[in-house]
Formats: structure tokens, sequence, C-alpha cells
């Protein structure tokens, strides 16, 4: 009996002894795993998918069903064709809009449509901002580049834009100074020759450009003020808008919220942290001083992935939305599926007379960043989206119920009858 207790208690040893081997080598394994995942994505942080926040919270507006004129604002994130886009859209009869033709009904038929665009669009200008041979509409990785850390445009891609239905445009962002002052210089110039709507930067010559841009439609005149958190190089003659000169910018918003002539003001940062799904303490808050300000809505980029969407009440009891990233529109990035998500956001204002514009509600449209040709495309069209994935990711970060279906009428206030 004592023999056969003391085989029994081996044998428990051994039990354990083996439990514990196997929970060693299932721990080695799972770490000899995530380095491996961690070594194959070298240290490009764009290779890690990163955490999402834990639930996204209703979006509702006060004043969504009140009577009044209307328009509807269409705005989406980073224009930054990487170098195969590029290629694409360079070969195509019609020329970068090939990476968004399927949208173009969606955006022509806002009242207003925004982008970010990501990177100069200087005629004649290579790197390190030294003057050269235009070549034209092409590729020639030297004046005009899609690389991952230097890109310069054509300026057809304004024209392609304002085809499509954009009608303003953020030139302020990290990849500003691609080509140097005189890069800054030549895209306002640009933007200026080809009649597109702009805000962000200024030309050298005009050192008291107003850092707002007023655009109207439908009846709505609308103040948009674009500014920068971060730059790739230094800006010595101070032509873009810093974001970190808030005592600039809510003096603006202020002056803008006073002026009668202005239903609203968008304000459009370029901010964050890169290849992050949530916005950081300094967002937040510079979001809120902006809104408090004036402003009616925040619409964010720089991520290059979206970020969360959220109602915010002012101090004057404003009903405000805040898009802290809409993340790519275009561009060649997606070894993680965060990078090519992302959504056509839709933003309505309301006003009667003698009262300022009010936000009725927001909206918005899944994306999904197809390869093979490259084409940003609705995310319920799309044969390759991961639809449940989409969804999740979605669901994270904004209200699901303001998702719209494709086809359907474009509609804000949701709940709210016709």
């Amino acid at each position: 009996e004592v023999i056969c207790r003391m085989a029994n208690r081996s044998r428990a040893l051994i039990t354990l002894k083996a439990a514990l081997l196997y929970l060693m080598a299932l721990a080695a394994t799972i770490a000899f795993n995530q380095m491996a995942q961690a070594q194959s994505a070298g240290s490009d942080p764009a290779k890690i998918e990163p955490p999402l926040p834990a639930a996204s919270t209703p979006m509702t507006f006060a004043r969504a069903c009140d009577a009044g004129e209307s328009i509807t604002i269409a705005a989406v994130g980073d224009v930054l064709p990487h170098e195969g886009l590029a290629e694409q859209a360079y070969a195509s009869k019609i020329g970068f809009e090939s990476l968004w033709t399927k949208l173009v009904p969606y955006i022509s038929g806002a009242d207003m449509a925004y982008a970010n665009l990501e990177g100069p669009t200087a005629e004649g200008v290579a790197g390190g901002g030294v003057l050269a041979s235009d070549p034209g509409a092409v590729l020639d990785r030297n004046v005009y580049t899609g690389t991952k850390f230097l890109f310069n445009y054509h300026p057809r891609i304004i024209d392609d834009m304002k085809r499509s239905g954009f009608e303003i445009v953020s030139v302020a962002n990290n990849h500003s100074m691609d080509r140097s002052s005189i890069g800054v210089d030549r895209t306002v110039n640009a933007m200026i020759d080809h009649d597109m709507s702009y805000s962000g930067a200024r030309r050298i010559s005009d050192p008291t450009a107003s850092i707002s841009t007023i655009l109207e439609r439908g009846g709505f005149r609308v103040a948009w003020i674009a500014c920068t958190d971060v730059m790739n190089g230094p800006d010595p003659k101070g032509l873009l808008t810093s974001c970190g000169d808030e005592k600039k910018i809510i003096r603006e918003i202020s002056r803008l919220n006073q002026d009668q002539a202005v239903d609203a003001v968008i304000v459009t940062p370029h901010w964050g942290e890169e290849y992050h799904h949530i916005a950081s303490t300094r967002q937040r808050a510079m979001a809120r001083r902006f809104l408090d300000a004036g402003a009616s809505a925040i619409i964010g980029s720089h991520p290059h992935m979206l970020e969360e969407m959220e109602t915010y009440r002012t101090q004057d009891g404003r009903d405000t939305v805040v898009a802290y990233s809409l993340g790519n529109f275009v561009s060649g990035q997606g070894i993680r599926p965060g990078l090519k998500i992302s959504v056509l956001m839709f933003v309505g204002l309301t006003k009667r007379y003698g009262e300022k514009a009010w936000v009725n509600g927001v909206s918005y449209l899944p994306l999904w960043m197809d390869r093979g040709p490259h084409s940003m495309n609705l995310a319920e069209n799309s044969k390759q989206a991961p639809r449940t994935l989409i969804a999740n990711h979605l669901a994270h970060l904004m209200d699901p119920s303001r998702s719209l279906r494709a086809g359907l009428p474009i509609k804000t206030n949701i709940g709210c009858p016709q």
C-alpha cells in the first residue's frame, strides 16, 4: 500500500511536471510567434494592428428634427497615393479619379466635399526643394514621387478631385514640406490656378493671409480652418498653420463665430499618433477647446486609421461632432486591415433666419480599399472586403445606427421624418 501511494505520488508529480512543461512550451511558442510577427513587421508600426476602444457611444443631436434650410457636407481622410496608386493614376484616362471613381456619385451628391490632400502639388520641384524641369503628368520619381516618405503630385490631381466633387482640401499635414518652402508656395499657387478652395498654408509673399477659408454653397457660408500638429521637416518661413498655435486658431474661430455672415466653422486638424484607433488626450482636449470657441465640427487626419467619432455638447449648449481621424481615403498602405478601412462621412447643417447653423446629425458609408486595380469602394459592394471585421471595427469606433446603405439617399438626421 505504501509502495502504491508512493507510485501514485510519483505519477502525480510526473503529471504536474508534464503540465508545467507543456505550459512553459506553450508560453514559449506564443512568445516566439509574437517575436516572429514583430520581426516580420520590422520596425514599421503600420504592420501591427492596434487595439480598438471598448465600444462606441450613441450619437444624439437635440435639434436633429428642427425645421430649416439644410445642406450636407461630405468628408474623407487622407488622399495619399503611394507609388502603385500614382502609376495607375498617371496611366488612366480619368487620372487620380480612377482611385475613387466608385464613390463619385456620393461625393458629388453632397453640397460640399472635403479631403486631406497629403502632399505637395509643386510643379518643377524635386526633393529638397530643388528646381527641376517639369516632366508633365508622369511618375518620374524625381519631381513627381509616391514613395513612402516623400510625395509630390502633378497638379492634375486637383482637377481630378474637382471633377469628382471635392471643393475644399487641407494642405496642412506632415508631408506638406516634402518639397520644402518652395513646394508649399507652388502648391498654394496650384490651388489658386486650378480654382480649388484650400486651407492650412499660405504663400511666401503673403505673410498676413487669413488662416480660414469660406466656402459658400446652398445658401450656407461655411468657414474652414486646417492645421497640422506634425511635420516631417522644418517650416522656416512659417507657411503652414500649426495646430500648436491654439490661441491664434481659437481667436479666428471666435471671430468667425461672431460674424453673422458665417453660418458654421469646421476645423480639420492633422494630429494624433500614426497607426492608432484611439485618440490621444491631447486630441480630445484640443477638440473641445476648438468646439467651445464656436466650431461646429472637427474632422481629423494623420493616424491613417479610423479613430472614434463622437458628439460633444459645448459650454453654450450646442451639439457638435468630432471625427478624430477618418483614416486613409486612398493610399498604398494595407498590411493590416485598419489601414484599408475608412468611411465617407456626412455632416448635416440646418439654419433658420437670424440663427447660426446647427449640426442636425451625421452619417457615414463604410469603405474598403480594393487592390488590383486600386480603388476605394463601398465595403458592402467590395468582393475583397472582410465585412465582419469591418463591422466589428466600426462598432467600436462610431455609432452603428448612423451607417448608411449603398444606393439609398444620404441622410444625416437619422430618426427624423423625411
